[in-house]
């Protein structure tokens, strides 16, 4: 039997056994960017920190009874190929009936003007364009609010759908992410009252047969672990 803080206890021992970049938050106390800031890449190579944490959580999850891993040849991150493509994945599967497969997805990158690339993660269920975070958003110091922040997002985030009940509803410009401590909804388009769809969400979650909103398409992930 193994629990969601245990593996959380492991990721965090052997990140720290690989002396991976670590940085405070520039803007503490929330102290507002400078203009300059928006046009600056300080140390671009320190958020390879994203790409390693969310190895070390591959390779514990991996070591879960029946949890199977796939890397992931480069490709698209959509059909359409708007997104762009990543350069390295993995999909995670687990073998309990109705959990959601996880996708680690790495990608570098190029930085205007500069030699080097930005590590960003992107994290997803089912297909790469079904996002659950990408990290960093930015990657400009004005958008830095150190390591800590970072780390605290792909933790929390992988721990949701691993944890579950995990539920994504997506329509046309418009998503919802719902767990049991919280939800988000947001999106370029019209989309959906965020009560509506937290709602929506935690009938979905609860096993209901629930009417979503047109052009929408839910995914239900149950928990992958005791």
């Amino acid at each position: 039997m193994v629990w969601l803080g245990e593996l959380r206890a492991q990721v965090v021992a052997r990140c720290g056994n690989l002396g991976l970049p670590s940085w405070p938050n520039p803007h503490a106390g929330m102290t507002s960017p400078r203009e300059e800031e928006y046009e600056r890449v300080t140390e671009p190579g320190r958020y390879g920190v994203v790409h390693a944490r969310a190895r070390v959580w591959a390779e514990c999850l991996g070591e879960v009874a029946g949890v199977e891993a796939e890397t992931l040849a480069p490709a698209p991150l959509d059909d359409e190929g708007h997104l762009g493509r990543f350069d390295r994945g993995v999909r995670l599967t687990s073998p309990r009936p109705g959990t959601l497969p996880l996708l680690l997805l790495e990608r570098d990158a190029p930085l205007s003007g500069l030699e080097t690339s930005l590590a960003v993660l992107h994290i997803s269920v089912v297909r790469p364009e079904v996002a659950l975070a990408v990290l960093p958003d930015c990657g400009c110091d004005a958008c830095d609010w150190g390591s800590d922040d970072l780390l605290q997002v792909i933790d929390q985030t992988i721990g949701a759908v691993v944890g579950g009940p995990f539920v994504v509803l997506r329509g046309p410009g418009w998503h919802a992410l719902w767990h049991p401590d919280g939800g988000s909804s947001g999106g370029t388009g019209r989309g959906v009252d965020h009560a509506r769809t937290m709602e929506l969400c935690r009938r979905l979650a609860a096993g209901e047969d629930v009417r979503l909103p047109d052009g929408a398409e839910a995914f239900v992930g149950r928990p992958w672990l005791d």
